[in-house]
């Protein structure tokens, strides 16, 4: 008797686990730069209509649960969502203190859709993402290795032409986060590194020359930044703190 009362509460507890609801896990397991809504299925298969994730908009949201995380103190996915334009997948592990991992990023989205700055001053473009890994906490990247290309680059203010092709390679340094921007097509000629500081002051060095098919009104506009050096460069350089 005693072996079939075993048996029992095992079996229960088996299907409890494998049908354990996705909803309750969410609410209790989500870091807090997630929000999902429209969430069925379970922690193992499951799906939800549309949710933030570290601020974007995603939509068509599926997971599946990697078992093998669950010895490793982290609750490890296979997901794949949409932006309200284009495709992201990647694999998605929470851990215990709160911080959220990806890996294996994979994707492409309008730019205006990253930031609502971008949107506000009519600033566009295509961007693909490639990241080996991200590590997110308190919706800031902490820990990141990958690269960004932006295609068809447009700025109202500076062109009413696009301005190029451009991409970052983005690592981890002594002072931060650190990424590398080239152009790879376009009007512009532009070297420049973005640095993110473990206190989240960014800073943005870097120079930049007008290349002969470059409209007038750019010319103009980099005019600003001062005089040109023996190449024809200017320098630049933002700085501030998200």
């Amino acid at each position: 008797m005693k072996r079939y009362i075993l048996t029992g509460i095992f079996v229960f507890l088996a299907v409890l686990v494998a049908t354990f609801p996705a909803r309750v896990a969410f609410n209790w397991l989500a870091p807090p730069d997630v929000a999902l809504s429209g969430i069925s299925g379970s922690i193992w298969n499951g799906s939800a209509e549309e949710g933030l994730a570290a601020g974007a908009y995603i939509q068509d949201l599926t997971w599946r649960l990697k078992p093998a995380s669950l010895f490793t103190g982290k609750l490890a996915f296979v997901t794949s969502s949409k932006p309200a334009a284009g495709a992201l997948k990647a694999d998605v592990a929470i851990s215990l203190n709160g911080s959220l991992t990806l890996s294996n990023v994979a994707g492409n989205l309008p730019l205006d859709l990253i930031h609502p700055a971008f949107q506000q001053n009519r600033i566009s473009g295509d961007v693909s993402l490639s990241f080996a890994r991200v590590v997110m906490k308190d919706g800031l990247p902490v820990d990141i290795d990958g690269s960004v290309t932006v295609s068809n680059f447009f700025v109202p203010d500076l062109s009413s032409a696009q301005l190029g092709d451009y991409t970052a390679q983005v690592s981890n340094s002594d002072a931060g986060i650190t990424a590398t921007i080239d152009d790879t097509a376009g009007v512009l000629d532009v070297s420049a590194t973005v640095t993110l500081s473990p206190d989240n002051v960014y800073q943005v060095l870097g120079e930049v020359a007008a290349r002969p098919a470059a409209p007038p009104s750019i010319t103009q506009q980099l005019q600003m930044l001062g005089s040109p050096d023996a190449r024809g460069f200017r320098p630049f350089r933002f700085e501030g703190s998200l």
